[in-house]
C-alpha cells in the first residue's frame, strides 16, 4: 500500500499528517507544517484562506499613543503607585496580609472530545475503542478517562485508559482504549479528567520515507527518523491510526524508534505493528511522532 499523502485539510485548514493547524509560507502556494515540518502545496482559493488566519493569529499592532495620552498614562501610573503606597503605610502598624500568587485557571475538560466510540471483541474480551482531540487551544498532558458502567440502573464498574501518546498539541489527537466488565452491562458513561497543562518540551524530530507495509494480513508503519535539534532525543515514540473505508478507526499501533537518545542530526529507522480491531480494509492511515525533553 502506498503512503497516504500530506494534505492541508481544505475545511478546518489543519495539517492531515498531525492535525496541527500552525504553518509557514515558504512559497506562493506552499506551506509547511510547523509541528510535523509536511510540506503542502495548495489551491490558490485555499492559499487565500490560509493567508487570512496567519494575519489573524498575529499579534496586532497597536497605533501610536498621542502626547496629550501620554500624559494622561504619566499620571494614572503616578496615582496607581502613591494611593497603594499611601495605604500600605496607614495600615502597617496593623500588620500586611502575606499575598499568594493568582491561581491558573483550570483547563476546560469539555473541549477534549471523545469521538468514533466503538466496542470492540478482541481474544474474547470487550474494549471501548475512541479518538481523543485536543480542543483546549493549549498543550496538554493527556488525561485519563473513566467509563463507568451500568446494567439499567445497577451500577457494576468503572474501568480508566489512558492513550498510549504521552501529550496533544491543539488540534492532535490520538486513541485511547479501556477494557470493559466481564459482566454484561446496558449502557456506559464517560468522563474526561481535568488536563493539565504539558511540562514537556517537544524535540525537533522528524518522520521521513514513511511507508504502510501489509505482510501476511499484518500491518507495519516503516520509516525513518531524524533529529533535527541541537540537543539528543529521548524515547521518539510513533503512535499509528489505520481506518477503513467509511473513515472510521480500524486499527491502532504504538511504538519507538531505534535509537535512543537519537543525537543532533542523527538518522534511525522504526518500525510499528499495528492491530486491527477488525476485518475491515485499511484505506488510509495518520501517524504522529513524539520526542519530549
Amino acid at each position: 500500500m502506498t503512503p497516504k499523502p500530506t494534505t492541508i485539510n481544505t475545511v478546518t485548514l489543519t495539517c492531515s499528517a498531525c492535525g496541527s493547524g500552525q504553518f509557514t509560507k515558504l512559497d506562493a502556494n506552499e506551506y509547511r507544517c510547523n509541528h510535523c515540518h509536511a510540506v503542502t502545496l495548495v489551491e490558490d482559493n485555499v492559499a487565500q484562506r490560509l493567508e487570512k488566519l496567519l494575519r489573524n493569529i498575529q499579534a496586532p499592532r497597536h497605533p501610536p499613543v498621542k502626547p496629550a495620552a501620554l500624559v494622561a498614562i504619566g499620571l494614572a501610573v503616578a496615582a496607581a503607585i502613591v494611593i497603594p503606597l499611601a495605604g500600605s503605610l496607614m495600615s502597617s502598624s496593623r500588620g500586611a496580609a502575606p499575598s499568594r500568587p493568582a491561581a491558573a485557571a483550570p483547563i476546560d475538560a469539555s473541549l477534549v472530545k471523545l469521538t468514533d466510540i466503538q466496542e470492540i471483541k478482541t481474544r474474547g474480551r470487550t474494549q471501548l475503542v475512541m479518538i481523543m482531540r485536543n480542543e483546549t487551544g493549549r498543550k496538554i498532558d493527556v488525561p485519563r478517562v473513566t467509563a463507568s458502567f451500568f446494567q439499567d440502573e445497577l451500577s457494576l464498574s468503572s474501568a480508566s485508559g489512558s492513550a498510549p501518546a504521552r501529550s496533544l498539541q491543539p488540534g492532535e489527537y490520538t486513541y485511547l482504549t479501556i477494557s470493559a466488565p466481564d459482566k454484561a452491562y446496558t449502557r456506559y458513561a464517560l468522563q474526561v479528567a481535568t488536563p493539565s497543562p504539558a511540562r514537556g518540551t517537544n524535540n525537533d524530530v522528524a518522520a521521513s520515507k514513511v511507508q504502510l507495509v501489509r505482510n501476511d494480513g499484518s500491518y507495519r508503519l516503516v520509516g525513518l527518523i531524524r533529529n533535527q535539534g541541537a540537543t539528543p532525543a529521548n524515547s521518539t515514540q510513533i503512535t499509528v491510526m489505520l481506518y477503513g473505508a467509511d473513515g472510521r478507526l480500524a486499527g491502532t499501533g504504538n511504538g519507538y524508534a531505534t535509537a535512543s537518545p537519537l543525537g543532533p542530526g542523527a538518522l534511525t529507522s522504526f518500525d510499528v505493528r499495528c492491530e486491527m480491531l477488525g476485518d475491515a480494509q485499511v484505506a488510509s492511515y495518520d501517524y504522529m511522532v513524539q520526542s519530549e525533553s
